[in-house]
């Protein structure tokens, strides 16, 4: 733990991790063994962070994310795995519309089909 450090309440800290000068845990952060946490890092409430991995110097990770690979200093994470904020905003909005991008794919696989039929039957003519 470096100067500066703050950690909230009911945050885990595995054997042999760095926390930098500055960092900010929030409440309920679990770091594996073995990871270094840069300086100026925050980690909003219940981000977990895997073992043996580096967070970067100003790395901000939303709440609930979960850092599974190293991260780059000044990144923006979120989500589970962790990615840059901005493909994960992107990424759930197509995820709530997996359903329907499902159908359309099923009735487009459809009508190739019966396409496909009918030029199989155009050319035994």
């Amino acid at each position: 733990m470096q100067a500066g450090a703050k950690i909230d309440n009911l945050v885990q800290i595995g054997h042999g991790v760095n926390v930098g000068r500055n960092a900010l845990l929030a409440a309920q952060v679990g770091i594996a063994g073995s990871t270094i946490i840069g300086n100026d890092v925050t980690l909003a409430g219940q981000v977990g962070v895997a073992g043996h991995v580096t967070v970067g110097k100003g790395v901000s990770a939303v709440g609930q994310s979960g850092i599974t690979n190293s991260v780059p200093d000044g990144t923006f994470v979120s989500g589970y795995p962790a990615i840059e904020n901005k493909e994960w905003l992107k990424s759930s909005v197509i995820f709530r519309k997996l359903p329907e991008l499902r159908k359309k794919i099923a009735d487009l696989e459809q009508r190739i089909l019966e396409l496909e039929a009918a030029l199989r039957a155009d050319k035994r003519r």
